[in-house]
């Protein structure tokens, strides 16, 4: 092997490292948190400064990068012809020098110069772009021209692009892609994940409708028109709700709204017939606003909000009341779940007492796991409410109390078709009872 050789060799392996260099730092660069970037800028010093240049001027340091990975890829890729041309153009192979050349150096360049280093890199973000971007403004005091002359014309580039653009009536991003910067910006902690949360919500919000929010029709809680007031306001202090809608019969048949801060001053006496209480709710109730089951959300929020209602009645594409669905409801979807004062307590609501409030619609397993109580598998029991449905052997009524594996139930609401409200505490054994 002659010196020409050794040399060419040479000059082929420090042009591997570096383009090896080259694709590492932009990897390792690129991945390094933009906040903490400009914290660290703020913070001052050698750290703060080499950030400071990346954060203030990405353009130069690109532009050093992509000068540097072109410089060596070329040489390389010229020295690896020149060697193949020397040692097979007077063999038979003299014709696939070139060839052989571009494929070999292709290879490692794929390799050895794109796939390793970059994993390298982002593998090692944060050790590794600090000394990358100080060799990195070493050499843009070298290249310092050629660089001003390409951040130049990627930024007339640029701007020509970007104006080209402006006003032709096209959406430049979908949600779909903010979406995903949105979780890229949370992993790399440039926003808070609570935040994050908030605006992936929003936009999942525009593909969401009324049948995905809204309550069936089964866990709707009402009034007939046929109750007496007494019940009425028993069955609203229960429930918490401001709003309940008004039937006659069953739900199937909704006459109208009743804000039940319209009967608080109402006696039973004003309402002591059927024919009186009728006239009352002829009186006092507001028309039903009706919306279709797949209605999308942000058409029912606008028409909330033109109609200037807080409850709509959800039927399907036969006219069928299937459920009901209120502006919390949609607003839900974005902030999450809200409580106020006229709400009932969440899920478990510990009180100083030991006793915690239950939704009669919580999941046995759900409950099993907040008490760390084991219930037996049963047979169509799910819920709290099915499990005391089948403890009483009939629909249980408010007050009712029941003990299960060292837990009491207390029914605190419930109508003719289930269990709304139950308080839960635990007891010593020797102090189970079961009432009905």
């Amino acid at each position: 092997m002659s010196d020409a050789d050794i040399l060419s060799l040479l000059v082929f392996a420090l042009c591997l490292a570096g383009s090896m260099f080259f694709s590492g730092s932009e990897t390792a660069i690129t991945s390094y948190g933009d906040r903490r970037a400009r914290r660290a800028k703020e913070e001052g010093g050698r750290e703060g400064n080499l950030l400071g240049w990346w954060v203030d001027e990405p353009v130069s340091v690109l532009s050093t990068i992509l000068l540097g990975n072109n410089i060596t890829n070329t040489l390389m890729g010229a020295t690896a012809t020149a060697l193949a041309i020397r040692h097979l153009e007077k063999t038979p192979w003299g014709s696939w020098a070139v060839p052989v050349a571009v494929v070999v150096t292709t290879g490692l360049l794929l390799i050895f110069g794109e796939i390793v280093p970059k994993a390298l890199g982002k593998l090692y973000t944060h050790r590794a772009t600090i000394p990358v971007l100080a060799i990195l403004k070493a050499l843009s005091r070298v290249t310092r021209p050629l660089v001003w002359i390409l951040a130049k014309i990627t930024d007339a580039v640029i701007s020509r692009a970007a104006a080209s653009t402006e006003g032709s009536g096209t959406a430049r991003v979908t949600s779909g892609e903010l979406g995903y910067l949105v979780k890229v910006a949370e992993r790399e902690g440039t926003i808070p994940a609570e935040q994050a949360q908030l605006l992936q919500q929003v936009f999942r919000f525009e593909d969401k409708i009324v049948r995905d929010i809204m309550v069936p029709l089964d866990r709707v809680v009402g009034v007939d028109m046929g109750w007496d007031i007494e019940k009425i306001k028993r069955v609203a202090h229960a429930t918490g709700h401001s709003r309940l809608p008004v039937y006659h019969g069953d739900l199937d048949n909704i006459r109208g709204i009743l804000h039940i801060k319209q009967i608080v001053g109402i006696e039973l006496g004003e309402a002591a017939t059927e024919s009186s209480r009728f006239e009352m709710f002829e009186r006092l109730l507001r028309s039903p606003f009706f919306v279709s089951e797949s209605l999308l959300i942000h058409d029912l929020l606008r028409r909330f909000k033109e109609q200037r209602v807080h409850l709509a009645i959800v039927v399907d594409d036969g006219g069928d009341t299937v459920g009901v669905v209120t502006l919390e409801d949609v607003i839900e979807q974005i902030v999450g779940q809200i409580f106020d004062e006229t709400d009932r307590a969440p899920l478990f609501a510990p009180l100083d007492s030991g006793v915690q409030y239950l939704d009669g619609q919580a999941s046995l397993h759900t409950v099993s796991e907040a008490l760390n109580v084991d219930f037996e598998d049963i047979d169509g029991v799910d819920s709290v409410g099915d499990l005391l449905t089948r403890m009483a052997g009939q629909m249980p009524i408010a007050g009712s109390v029941f003990v299960w594996e060292g837990i009491r139930f207390k029914i605190l609401a419930a109508d003719a078709t289930r269990i709304i409200r139950v308080s839960v505490e635990r007891v010593e054994l020797e102090d189970d009872y079961d009432e009905g």
